[in-house]
């Protein structure tokens, strides 16, 4: 636990609310971000409990990311004991409190949530990050069906053919190789540990149990994993291809992609910053920021409360109302382990409100904003380059 002191830095912006849950490496809060009146996550780090480059190496891939299906990062505050990491905040479930109520899914409920979690990782080996912890609990899915991959704490990023040695992860979802402890390639392992993920939910099983990590690795050895009556032929042949005990006869993530059972995945593109970056921009003038202070924060790259809000806004005015779409009637708005939001998120008269994208407010904003407010936005045009 941070102590009271490391806790009173958040005071300034974030009230902290109540704990979503504790891991072996940190807590994660649910908090409100008092300028924008967004709901966070915020992942506790103690230093004397997480060595100082597991910190930083989490710290430095969130911010590498930004994918629909990844849980995006705003803010990391760092102190002499602790590290905190500010996230994006879902209101929802882990995918392992949704097995526990529903046993196993029907294989036209798994596949939008495997297609969304398949998009991610293979936004993340794209870029060479092996997550190393694919599992229900570190899957989230709201209340519109929106599934996004969290907990990088034991990620890593890979240089061409790197093999890793560190033995980490969870004992049923480990890759054989893993389990052997001989060097391995981490992007294999997430492949084994996706193939665990499609087993339980369509069968509410692992394909191997055992108590320890010998007789595990004895058991994927010896035996093949159980084959489900209720699960399509080409959905057990997804699975069987994940599950290859040899790395060199594994799917990769490309390949998987292709399969026809997953069927189309939505192709990622990332959100117009030309469009976005004039309303946050708008939005953080009526709050009190001026334009420079803006962009000397984003030049500098300067970690403060400035930069938090402008990632919360950036990425509120990215995301519009899609998740408020679409929702699925098996899944319910309660926050990750039934915790409820203790804060309501209207907006209080005195509150800015984000400019539409339509009307005369707007129109006013383009065409004498970045001009007539411009004035003391002059600079405004040198954001786009600090962004990317």
């Amino acid at each position: 636990m941070a102590s009271p002191s490391e806790e009173n830095i958040l005071e300034k912006d974030f009230r902290i609310l109540t704990s979503l849950g504790s891991g072996a490496y940190g807590e994660v809060k649910l908090a409100c971000h008092l300028p924008t009146q967004t709901q966070v996550a915020v992942k506790v780090l103690e230093k004397k409990k997480n060595s100082l480059a597991r910190i930083n190496t989490e710290a430095k891939i969130l911010q590498s990311v930004e994918h629909r299906n990844i849980v995006h990062f705003f803010h990391v505050i760092d102190t002499s004991s602790t590290t905190f990491v500010i996230m994006e905040y879902i209101a929802g479930k882990n995918l392992e409190y949704l097995i526990r109520e529903r046993y196993f899914l029907k294989e036209d409920e798994v596949r939008p949530i495997f297609q969304q979690v398949v998009s991610g990782v293979h936004f993340l080996h794209q870029k060479r990050i092996a997550h190393r912890d694919i599992k229900l609990e570190n899957i989230l899915i709201d209340g519109a069906g929106n599934v996004k991959l969290c907990d990088f704490g034991m990620s890593r990023e890979l240089a061409e053919g790197q093999m890793l040695k560190e033995f980490c992860g969870t004992l049923v979802y480990l890759a054989p190789e893993i389990l052997a402890r001989k060097p391995y390639d981490g992007l294999a392992g997430d492949m084994w540990s996706l193939g665990v993920l499609l087993y339980v939910l369509v069968t509410g099983k692992f394909p191997y149990e055992e108590t320890t990590y010998e007789r595990m690795y004895r058991l994927i050895t010896t035996t093949m994993f159980p084959c489900p009556y209720n699960v399509s032929e080409p959905c057990v042949i997804i699975i069987a291809r994940l599950l290859m005990v040899p790395t060199l006869h594994r799917i990769t993530i490309c390949q998987l992609q292709k399969s026809g059972w997953l069927g189309n995945i939505k192709e990622h593109a990332a959100p117009t910053a030309k469009e976005i970056l004039p309303r946050v921009v708008e939005t953080m003038c009526t709050m009190g920021y001026t334009c420079e202070d803006i962009v000397s924060s984003l030049k500098h790259r300067q970690p403060n409360n400035l930069t938090a809000t402008f990632n919360i806004l950036k990425y509120k005015l990215s995301c519009g109302d899609s998740h408020q779409q679409n929702k699925k009637p098996w899944l319910n708005d309660s926050p990750i382990g039934a915790v409820r939001p203790l804060l309501p998120l209207k907006r209080r008269a005195s509150e800015p409100a984000f400019p539409t994208s339509t009307g005369e407010g707007n129109r006013h904003f383009h065409e004498e904003g970045v001009e007539g407010r411009g004035r003391r936005c002059q600079s405004y045009q040198m954001l786009n380059r600090y962004r990317k």
